[in-house]
C-alpha cells in the first residue's frame, strides 16, 4: 500500500507538474497571439485549480505514507532511528523537500502567482530538480570529475516524446476537471433552480 501512495504521489510530482509547467509555456504563447482570451482564461483557471488539488493530494498522500511506514516498522530501534529522522536534529531534511513542492502548488492561489508565465516555469524545473538531485549533481562534477561513461542515456527524440506526452496528459485531465465542473454546475442549478 506504501508503494502506491508513493507511485501516486511521484506522479503527481513529477509527470503532472511538469506538463503543468509545459502546458503554461502553451497557455501563455497562445495568449499572446490569440485576441479572444475568455475561455483561455476561464480554462486556465481549472488547470490552476486542479494543480492546487494535486498539492493538496500530494501532501495527503505523503503524510499518509509516513505514517504507514512508521506502524509496518516492527523492530523498536528501526523505529526510533525512524523518529529520531523525522523530529531529531535534522528534521529540515526530512520535511523541507515536501513541504517546499506543497507550498509551490499553493502558491497559485495568489493571482501574481497564477499569471506569472516565470514562476510557473521555475516551479516545474523545482519539481524536476529536488535539494537532493542538484546536490548529488553538484557534487558529481565538483572539481572537474566527469567519467568516460557519464552520459543522459537518452536521444533527444525519447527527452521530446516523454515531455510531449506529459503535456497531453495535464491537458486531457485539466479538460476532464474543466468541463466536467461546467457540466457540474449546469446540473446543480437545473435541480435547485426550479
Amino acid at each position: 500500500m506504501k508503494e502506491t501512495f508513493s507511485y501516486i504521489a511521484d506522479f503527481i510530482r513529477i509527470d503532472f507538474l511538469i506538463g503543468f509547467g509545459l502546458y503554461s509555456i502553451l497557455f501563455f504563447l497562445i495568449r499572446l497571439f490569440k485576441a479572444k482570451k475568455g475561455f483561455l482564461t476561464e480554462f486556465d483557471r481549472s488547470a490552476c485549480s486542479i494543480t492546487i488539488y494535486a498539492g493538496i493530494t500530494f501532501a495527503i498522500l505523503w503524510l499518509t505514507g509516513i505514517l504507514i511506514h512508521y506502524f509496518q516498522i516492527t523492530e523498536d530501534l528501526e523505529r526510533i532511528a525512524y523518529l529520531q529522522r523525522i523530529i531529531g536534529e535534522y528534521w529540515f531534511g526530512f520535511w523541507l523537500q515536501p513541504l517546499f513542492w506543497i507550498l509551490l502548488t499553493q502558491l497559485l492561489r495568489i493571482n501574481a502567482f497564477r499569471k506569472s508565465l516565470i514562476y510557473r516555469l521555475v516551479m516545474s524545473l523545482l519539481f524536476v530538480f529536488s535539494f537532493e538531485r542538484v546536490i548529488i549533481i553538484i557534487t558529481s562534477v565538483h572539481r572537474d570529475y566527469l567519467s568516460k561513461s557519464w552520459s543522459l542515456d537518452l536521444t533527444p527524440f525519447e527527452i521530446t516524446l516523454g515531455l510531449t506526452t506529459k503535456t497531453i496528459l495535464f491537458i486531457l485531465i485539466a479538460s476532464g476537471f474543466h468541463f466536467g465542473r461546467k457540466r457540474l454546475k449546469v446540473l446543480y442549478s437545473a435541480i435547485y433552480n426550479k
